[in-house]
């Protein structure tokens, strides 16, 4: 069980920075300037941070084998 939800969280992570790329590269086509013109242009960078974090804590959190 323990295998499975560390699967799910890599995946999981793995979006989530996925997306926040993603996002960051449309939001920055208009200029870096663009990513704090309204409420929802910090999101990419809380997304890329997320991702990263569950990643990195997984990782960690595995057992050697």
């Amino acid at each position: 069980m323990r295998q499975i939800t560390r699967q799910i969280g890599q995946v999981a992570g793995g979006l989530f920075l996925a997306l926040g790329i993603f996002w960051a590269g449309r939001e920055s086509a208009h200029g870096f300037a663009a990513f704090w013109e309204h409420w929802w242009c910090p999101i990419p960078f809380a997304l890329m941070l997320l991702g990263l974090a569950v990643v990195i804590t997984i990782r960690r959190a595995s057992p050697s084998a």
